[in-house]
């Protein structure tokens, strides 16, 4: 019996968040800007795991054995991890599934099986990789792929700002009592707004929508941020960030810091004097993939 690995990358976005989630998809539809980046869940198949409960949902399909799952982050993160988790083992159960089936049965398993409150744009990504522009309208799905070698990611880094405060389930509900569209319309209008700036190469106005976005995030519910990451939000702009957005559903996790385009390497060089660790992101655009087929 053939042991099969894969792997899948975790995501990061930029604008858009929240109009993915019902009922403000069916009512208005969604655009999300987000990319896959250079960190992964992996998969091996089969294998002994230690019966985490994504495994056992993914094991139970399966049919011949157990699925072992891997991160190279930790739980609620904010870089869409449960959904590249899923894709991983999915891969690893049906390779012969294309990319488009993949991200809908992970949804499937993520959203329904599991009960993990959240959009669609993380199992998107994972399963296909990339710098996206993703529409999403009805029962339709529309991607478009930007440009990965023009060098834009060079000013792109993630911070880790602390452990979640509020699990990804408590702030979606939250933002669903504080349901106001007229906030996510203007979530939706960033993210299109973002790719036309982002098209363009005007990336310091594509920096200051990213800071919007972020402003405009906070809005959706008061529990996406606190006042210590405020401070500490500001303290990056003070450094050579021109903005910046906390990943995943918010109050804690990694944020998505923008280096100023006319300071480069600033934000980095005092990321080190001030003994903060970061990541440097960097695009996968192949997604959801086998590693390694062994007999």
């Amino acid at each position: 019996m053939a042991v099969i690995k894969t792997k899948a990358p975790l995501r990061i976005s930029f604008a858009g968040g929240g109009t993915d989630i019902e009922p403000y998809l069916s009512d208005y539809g969604s655009y999300v800007l987000s990319a896959a980046i250079n960190l992964y869940s992996r998969a091996i198949y089969p294998c002994e795991n230690s019966g985490l409960a994504i495994e056992d949902i993914l094991s139970g399909i399966a049919g011949r054995g157990k699925v072992k799952l891997l991160s190279d982050v930790e739980a609620e993160a904010g870089l869409g991890g449960s959904a590249s988790l899923y894709v991983a083992g999915l891969k690893a159960i049906y390779p012969q599934l294309d990319k488009a089936q993949l991200a809908s049965l992970a949804f499937y398993l993520e959203r329904s099986v599991q009960g993990i409150k959240g959009g669609l744009q993380d199992q998107i990504c994972a399963s296909h990789g990339g710098f996206l522009f993703i529409t999403l309208e009805g029962e339709a799905i529309n991607l478009e792929n930007l440009s990965t070698t023009d060098g834009f990611n060079k000013f792109l880094v993630l911070v880790n700002v602390g452990k979640r405060q509020k699990s990804g389930n408590e702030i979606i509900e939250d933002q669903l009592r504080c349901y106001d569209v007229k906030v996510l319309h203007r979530q939706k209008q960033l993210a299109r707004l973002m790719k036309e700036s982002f098209l363009k190469k005007q990336y310091i106005e594509f920096g200051q929508l990213l800071d919007e976005a972020w402003q405009t995030k906070k809005k959706q519910s008061c529990l996406v941020s606190f006042p210590q990451l405020d401070e500490l939000y500001q303290k990056f702009l003070s450094i050579g960030c021109i903005g910046g957005v906390l990943r995943g559903a918010g109050a804690g996790g990694n944020m998505l810091l923008m280096e100023h385009p006319d300071k480069e390497g600033e934000l980095r060089q005092n990321l080190i004097k001030e003994g903060i660790s970061y990541h440097n992101v960097e695009y996968d655009i192949l997604g959801a993939r086998i590693i390694e087929d062994v007999p």
